[in-house]
């Protein structure tokens, strides 16, 4: 069974955040009078990532199935990275499969009898479960709130 490295302490972290203040500065530029240059293209669009599963309420130590499917713009598939990872109150704490790199075409999803198992340290917690994607030299994170039972 795969196996879910959870470590809670980030319960203590919770409540630290970053401040921090910054400048603007304006500067001035002379235009160019030469062709202009097309804009790069946007590839935040390029790509749709979704998140499937069975519940958002998986149960303490029994099979969560869940399907990552990443697309072009006009839903072809396309090749992608995935690593997977927790997050309690925005904080990561655990990652899944001990942070592993799964390179897909379109659509992935566990093997049967091989899905992931949640601890019973996760039970009655208000968890995401957070796929990172990257296609197309984009990095999408995409987030799927879970409360373990």
């Amino acid at each position: 069974m795969r196996g879910l490295s959870l470590a809670l302490i980030a319960l203590a972290l919770a409540g630290c955040g970053g401040g921090g203040a910054g400048t603007t500065t304006a500067a001035t530029t002379t235009p160019v009078t030469t062709a202009t240059t097309p804009a790069p293209p946007s590839h935040a669009a390029a790509i749709r990532v979704s998140i499937s599963s069975p519940t958002h309420r998986p149960t303490v130590n029994k099979p969560w199935p869940v399907t990552i499917t990443v697309t072009d713009a006009r839903g072809k598939p396309v090749a992608a990275r995935l690593t997977m990872r927790v997050l309690f109150n925005g904080v990561a704490v655990g990652k899944i499969d001990d942070g592993a790199v799964y390179r897909f075409v379109g659509t992935w999803r566990e093997r049967k009898g091989n899905e992931i198992t949640w601890p019973p340290e996760a039970r009655g917690q208000p968890l995401v479960f957070q796929a990172v994607v990257t296609a197309l030299r984009v990095t999408v994170r995409k987030s799927w709130w879970i409360e373990v039972r």
